[in-house]
């Protein structure tokens, strides 16, 4: 017999559906996870991580490829900024010229002519010397290391004179040998030559441009910015022209000086390698301001200590009374109309141009301190000090 049927339970309003016995509809009676994510979410994660990829790649790509191009364009930037300061360096002769009724081209071109002949005059003095201390420094070469073993003996470290002549003649010798396979030092020497002049006739070439289409050039350039924008960077190039100018003619008669007086302190002691110390000891104080002088008079005071303790005593002596002549006399009249720049702004200048550019950008450093420092004390906020700060100072001074 079949069971009783039993009548349907009634079904009460906000209840939920029962399942039937067994589970829903044929399935196995558990429950169905419920869904986390939308149902558009996979794919949006999908496509998310596509294109994460491809961003991911493209800047690595893009990366290598500005990292290429800066390491291959380096060189041609850091000529352009040359032959930039260069123009900023010539344009006060070259105006002064033009306010006088000569051409741009004429006044830059006779400028050029000018640097040449003294570049080859200074050419012309410097090679002799270099020969003739040369021969000197050969001649003068068993005394000298006499010297430096007396020198070195009281240290614990002995020196042999036969030996290390023996050494040098040795050496001297294989030099010779290898000196006469010239070809591939030729070829080698030759490629060198050729890419200084590359460089020196692309330096030249923006300069001049840069020097004679002055004009044009400022005219074009304040043409894609507004009237009040065009008047601050007017000023501004106005005053790079005026503080690389001075800095440049400044610096250049500080070192003529600094190395002609070097060499005849170095010649009357009878130094060998007079000429080249000197021009070393001129390089090295005009590249690095306040202690290039004591920095590059390393090098004289050494050449001077192998021919005897007194010419060395002499050489040091002579670079410390220069110094206070440069600082206190030379300098401030030179360099009154030019730059105001403080001795620690100048050093970390030089060492950030250095870290960048080498001796070429820390000698171009100085300037563009220069110009920053005027550009801000012109454009710049400046206010009052407080009360407490000035009573401080007071103070201060009065102890």
């Amino acid at each position: 017999m079949n069971p009783p049927h039993e009548p349907d339970q009634p079904h009460e309003p906000g209840q939920p559906d029962q399942p039937a016995a067994g589970g829903y509809a044929g399935e196995t009676g558990e429950r169905p996870a419920p869904r986390v994510f939308a149902p558009w979410s996979s794919s949006f994660v999908r496509h998310a991580a596509l294109w994460l990829t491809a961003a991911i790649v493209g800047g690595l790509f893009l990366e290598r490829l500005a990292d290429s191009l800066a390491h291959r364009l380096a060189g041609i930037f850091q000529l352009i900024v040359v032959s930039l300061f260069l123009s900023f360096a010539i344009e006060p002769a070259v105006g002064w010229l033009a306010r006088r009724g000569w051409r741009r081209g004429l006044a830059t071109g006779l400028i050029f002519l000018c640097v040449a002949v003294a570049g080859a005059g200074l050419l012309a003095l410097l090679i002799p010397a270099v020969v003739s201390g040369t021969r000197e420094l050969i001649s003068a070469l068993p005394d000298l290391l006499n010297n430096l073993a007396k020198y070195l003996k009281p240290f614990g470290v002995k020196l042999d004179r036969a030996s290390l002549q023996s050494q040098l003649t040795k050496y001297s010798d294989d030099l010779i040998a290898a000196a006469q396979q010239v070809t591939g030092g030729i070829l080698h020497l030759a490629a060198t030559l050729a890419g200084v002049l590359f460089e020196v006739s692309v330096v030249a070439f923006f300069t001049f441009y840069m020097v004679a289409q002055g004009p044009q050039l400022r005219r074009a350039v304040l043409s894609r910015f507004r009237p009040q924008r065009q008047r601050v960077i007017l000023s501004v190039w106005e005053e790079a022209i005026r503080q690389t100018g001075g800095y440049f003619y400044s610096r250049l008669l500080i070192a003529v000086i600094n190395g002609s007086l070097m060499f005849g302190v170095l010649w009357i002691r009878n130094v060998p390698f007079a000429a080249p110390l000197a021009v070393f000891e001129a390089a090295v104080a005009t590249f690095i301001p306040a202690v290039g002088t004591y920095i590059g008079g390393a090098a004289p005071v050494a050449g001077a200590l192998l021919v005897s303790p007194l010419d060395a005593i002499i050489a040091l002596a002579w670079i410390v009374v220069y110094q206070q002549i440069e600082n206190y006399l030379l300098a401030p009249k030179l360099t009154a109309r030019t730059m105001d720049v403080s001795a620690p702004i100048a050093f970390a200048a030089a060492l950030i141009g250095g870290a960048l550019g080498g001796f070429l950008f820390a000698f171009l450093s100085l300037p563009v301190a220069g110009i920053i420092q005027s550009v801000i004390r012109q454009y710049g906020r400046r206010y009052e000090v407080v009360d407490e700060a000035g009573a401080e100072d007071e103070a201060v001074d009065r102890t």
